[in-house]
């Protein structure tokens, strides 16, 4: 039987940039002051004087995380050629919700926040935060992908650290519960780590919105391969895994990240199937 040829190398990884660094650091602070924002106007006991206080600081972050956004979707084009218009899907879902953003905060300024207001105010900036959000952990998870280097690992016991940790420098939306089934015994295979549990966990996210979600690990000689699906009788053992949001570029950048991590993606059936090469 004609043995599957492996994913092409992804390309070279490209050097650090500091520009990109700021760029991450000002997108992560000002999604984290528009969430802390988004906490306090869902909360009853934060009064609206303490609320009004805080939009101008936040409408502030408004114009340089739209550039921060942009300076980092423009370093990722080069190493995204093999999937164009990707950086196109990402700019036009999260750039106008930045504006939005900025237009919503831009009004309330100096007006009165009386309660039904207050409740407009609320559900606005918590579906921004959580969108954004979302958008924020595919840019970043695709620049792993380009920057980390591939180590000889064992998966099952990268899934076991990985998946459950608490996140670093993304927000995640909460915990939902995932079996993992190991179908016989597998050997270190090379894997960008942070790459690959960023890819199976939103993997798992998807397959959990529509039930309960499973992760079986195999391997034969010459791959490893996880099969990712929505399955209530699962019975292997129990990861706590973070969601971070599925949002509508969330397929096409998982393509990309697998591409760049050198893993193939395909979809059977109803679960999608991740295949390492065993070397």
């Amino acid at each position: 039987m004609d043995r599957e040829p492996p994913p092409s190398p992804p390309p070279s990884q490209p050097p650090r940039n500091r520009a990109v660094d700021l760029s991450r650091g000002t997108l992560r602070d000002a999604l984290g002051s528009l969430g802390n924002l988004a906490l306090l106007a869902g909360s009853a006991k934060v009064g609206s004087k303490a609320i009004s206080g805080v939009l101008p600081d936040v409408l502030a972050a408004c114009g340089p995380m739209r550039e921060a956004a942009r300076d980092m979707l423009r370093a990722l084009e080069p190493w995204l050629g093999a999937h164009p218009g990707l950086v196109r899907e990402l700019e036009d879902f999260a750039l106008p919700r930045m504006q939005e953003l900025e237009t919503e905060l831009s009004a309330r300024i100096g007006e009165p926040l009386r309660t039904p207001e207050r409740l407009g105010l609320d559900r606005v900036l918590a579906r921004l935060s959580r969108e954004l959000d979302a958008a924020q952990a595919l840019i970043e998870l695709l620049e792993v992908a380009t920057q980390e280097t591939r180590v000889p690992l064992s998966l099952a016991e990268v899934l076991r650290q990985r998946l459950p940790a608490a996140p670093s420098g993304r927000r995640p939306r909460g915990k939902f519960p995932v079996r993992l089934v190991l179908d016989g015994t597998t050997a270190e295979v090379p894997v960008r780590p942070r790459a690959f549990t960023g890819l199976v966990g939103t993997l798992l996210e998807t397959a959990q919105g529509a039930g309960h979600a499973s992760l079986t690990l195999r391997a034969d000689a010459d791959w490893t391969e996880l099969i990712i699906a929505s399955d209530a009788t699962a019975s292997g053992e129990e990861l706590m895994v973070w969601a971070y949001g599925v949002i509508p570029p969330s397929q096409a950048a998982l393509e990309a990240t697998a591409a760049l991590s050198g893993v193939r993606m395909e979809v059977v059936g109803d679960a999608t199937r991740i295949r390492i090469p065993s070397r």
